[in-house]
Formats: C-alpha cells, structure tokens, sequence
C-alpha cells in the first residue's frame, strides 16, 4: 500500500510542476462532485492519480473530490479516498503549503486503516497505519504533550468566539490552509491543535490526517466531541476538533461555551 501511495504522490507532484504558482493552474474547468469549482491544476492533479490506480491493476473504490465516487475493476478489494491537492490556493498562488492526501479503507470514515499524505513542497511523507503508529519520513511522531494551556498554538477555521478567546489570553493562533498537513503539524508537535467548524470541510480534506494524527496519540472529533464516522461521500462536510487529550477537551468546552 505504501508503494502505490508513494507512486500516486510522485505522479501527482510532477503533473503539477507548470501549474503552480501561475493564473493558468486556477483557471475554472467544470464544477467538480463535491460541488465545488474545479481548477486546472485540481483536474491534472486528479488525472495523473488515477493513471497510477488504473495501472495498478487492482479493484479499488475510489472516492475524490473532482471525479466523486467510482470503481476501477469489478470487485473492490478497498477504497481510497483521495484529495491529489489539498491547499489548492495556495498552490495556484505560490504559498509553499499544500498537500496530497491518501487514505485506504472501508465504507465510512472511522473505517480508514491507512493513511498517507506527502507535502508537495518539502518532499516532507507523513503516515500511518491503524494500532501501528504514525511517522514523518520514518520517525515515529507524538503529538504535544503540553498542558499549559496559556502556551499552545492552535490553527483555528470558522470560530470568531474561540479565536477572540485565544487572543485575549495570548494565545497563539494560525490559519494556513491545507486541513491535511495541519492535521500532520498536530501529529508532529508542530501545532499543539486545528478546528475548523465552518461545515466546509469534505471526507477527502481529512480522511488520512485523522487517522495520523490518532496514531500520534491524538484526538480527533466533531464540535461537539463526537466521534467522526462520515460515509465516505465528497458532497458530505464534518466540523473537526484535532489535539491532544487536555487541548482537546479546553477546545469543545470553549466550542460549547
């Protein structure tokens, strides 16, 4: 599963090379499954993946945010949920913060047992297989162990109540733009949460950073606390709340507050 996932990020980055960080790579082609506008650099992005999936060989459901729902072959043998480029803004105008999400699973998202997703700036592989731990290019990672909650960094989405409370404590707060990879700096000590509650965010923006950032030792639900069990449909949206046990638990209550 690794391999094809490597093979698929590899295709994906070098289709995109003469998208990025040009108007071309944001021109408007159709409006994609998940209801939203599709950007050349999307649709390239999305071509290139599933010529890797097609030549695989293997009957797989495939779930992405352009094409929606199909299936290659007779017989899925699993499903992969696929975002080929999560921060798709920032691509198209040169912020070096964006992602390919991969995630292998069954039918819903608390099904998901491997996750995969590759910065496509840095290079930089972030994964995770289900009771077997998460890792940044090998290294097994942990999320913040921190409980001081005057010290964290949290990326916040979508709660003007949250982020003037932060704020007025002095609280750190960022919003960069790629669920996944935010995901993946929680996993990785880099930011101690992410919330994003706008009801904006598809099965594919989070599918494989969830299951990295549990592996990691982390939490992951919706606003309200509750377990994230999606069907794997890209027309579907889900609030999200990602940290460590003490953040977590500050950030519903405050959500709830």
């Amino acid at each position: 599963m690794k391999r094809l996932c490597r093979d698929i990020a590899d295709a994906v980055g070098d289709a995109i090379k003469d998208y990025t960080n040009i108007a071309e790579g944001g021109a408007i082609l159709y409006k994609g499954a998940d209801g939203t506008p599709t950007a050349r650099l999307d649709d390239v992005a999305e071509g290139a993946a599933l010529r890797i999936l097609k030549e695989d060989g293997r009957s797989i459901r495939l779930v992405s945010e352009e094409i929606g729902t199909i299936v290659l072959g007779e017989r899925p043998e699993f499903t992969i949920v696929l975002d080929p480029v999560d921060g798709t803004y920032n691509a198209i105008h040169g912020i070096p913060f964006y992602s390919i999400s991969i995630a292998v699973g069954g039918s819903d998202l608390s099904q998901i047992y491997y996750g995969y997703i590759k910065d496509l700036v840095t290079g930089d592989v972030y994964s995770a297989e289900r009771a077997k731990g998460a890792f940044m290019n090998g290294k097994e990672l942990r999320v913040a162990c921190k409980t001081n909650l005057d010290e964290y960094c949290v990326s916040v989405n979508g709660c003007t109540p949250l982020m003037n409370f932060m704020n007025k404590n002095n609280k750190r707060i960022r919003v960069i733009g790629s669920a996944s990879l935010e995901l993946c700096y929680v996993a990785s000590n880099r930011l101690d949460g992410f919330v994003d509650i706008r009801s904006h965010l598809r099965i594919t923006d989070v599918a494989a950073g969830k299951l990295i950032v549990e592996e990691a030792g982390g939490i992951v639900t919706d606003d309200n606390g509750a377990i994230l069990n999606s069907p794997l449909d890209v027309r579907r949206r889900v609030n999200i709340v990602a940290a460590n046990e003490e953040i977590h638990k500050e950030l519903v209550t405050r959500l709830q507050g």
